[in-house]
């Protein structure tokens, strides 16, 4: 079941704001709701829950969301909003801009004036590196053992597999270093994302200066000269700082907070150590491998909860309600890099019931 709410893009200053037509989630009216100096993008929608969607249709929602911001960003700043972040209504975005005013206003001011350039390089013709690989030493020397043994067992073809794998890795790895020494050189904001197969080489994102285009520019052109025709690099941009700037709103339920605070033991408002030390103590005590409870595992999937929400409230708490919720919100910018690490975190988190050892947050 969906309900009628507005989703939210991203926040742009509100000397900026202006109308953008029909061009959101499923052709939603994409207008700017401002409070003060700041300016929201939002659009009516009707609520999804992305995570239920087949994958096709999931890629398609997300580039509507990555079209809004493109059409924004041209004469204007703009802090992207986690894919998927809706707002109750219209009349609820202003109190959203109040909690996060002081949040979003620096994001606002460090990336003024600089977009995200994404840079791919891929081997040019993988076929032929993996030919100059069958020639080295190593390799040559497995397959002679191989062939002298007669016909090769299931066995001796992992392990020359994982040893061609490795070669083309470690080539990957030496020729990825030195790329992003030279680009991190010019332009020492940069997150290097993962690779997809191994034609590719590098995955990079780059804070780049409105400013430093064409050097950028120059600089690429530099890179398929050196390498000749051995790499191809494509680039993507100007995009929004999608690596480096993304907002995340999450309206707090009073009854949830008090809950996860009796939960882990906690007075009215605990500091960081003390939910850190609290969560250590009882996940002791939850734990499946020290507690026989049948309903241990689902124990520990509620202090995990309990934890990360008090943690986020610690850290993040706006105390400024949003009209009309009668809650607070928890409010902040992170960059990729911090969000694969929460990720990571909370996969962490969800495995302790294979292993006891506590979390290092």
């Amino acid at each position: 079941m969906s309900t009628q709410c507005s989703y939210l893009y991203g926040i742009m200053p509100a000397d900026k704001a202006r109308s953008f037509g029909p061009i959101g989630m499923d052709g939603g009216n994409v207008r700017v709701v401002t409070h003060g100096a700041l300016a929201m993008v939002a659009s009516p929608a009707e609520r999804i829950h992305f995570p239920d969607l087949p994958a096709e249709k999931m890629l398609q929602y997300l580039a509507e969301h990555q079209r809004v911001l493109e059409r924004v960003m041209p004469d204007s700043a703009v802090i992207p909003m986690k894919f998927g972040t809706y707002a109750e209504d219209e009349e609820q975005v202003p109190g959203i801009l109040q909690s996060g005013r002081e949040v979003f206003s620096r994001a606002l001011e460090e990336y003024a004036g600089k977009f995200e350039l994404d840079l791919v390089a891929s081997w040019a013709d993988l076929r032929a590196i993996l030919s100059e690989i069958a020639a080295d030493p190593a390799v040559t020397l497995m397959k002679a053992k191989i062939v002298a043994g007669g016909k090769a067992t299931m066995e001796q073809r992992l392990r020359l597999g994982h040893l061609t794998k490795r070669l083309l890795d470690e080539r990957r790895g030496r020729i990825a270093a030195e790329l992003v020494v030279a680009l991190r050189a010019l332009w020492p904001r940069i997150v290097v994302n993962e690779t997809k197969d191994d034609s590719m080489i590098l995955n990079a994102a780059l804070l780049i200066d409105r400013s430093d285009e064409a050097s950028f520019d120059q600089f690429v052109d530099q890179l398929n000269r050196d390498y000749e025709d051995r790499l191809d690099f494509r680039c993507v941009g100007p995009l929004p700082p999608y690596s480096f700037a993304t907002a995340e709103v999450r309206a707090v339920d009073a009854d949830e907070l008090d809950a996860a605070r009796q939960l882990l033991g906690l007075g009215e408002s605990p500091g960081p150590a003390e939910i850190k030390a609290a969560y250590r103590r009882m996940l002791q005590e939850v734990h499946p491998d020290r507690n026989p409870d049948a309903d241990a595992a689902d124990r520990m999937k509620e202090l995990v909860a309990a934890h990360e929400l008090l943690e986020e409230c610690a850290l993040n708490w706006k105390p400024t309600p949003p009209a009309g919720t009668g809650g607070a919100l928890i409010v902040k910018v992170r960059s990729l890099p911090e969000i694969r690490l929460r990720a990571g975190v909370s996969k962490g988190a969800s495995e302790q019931s294979e292993r006891l050892e506590p979390l290092g947050v």
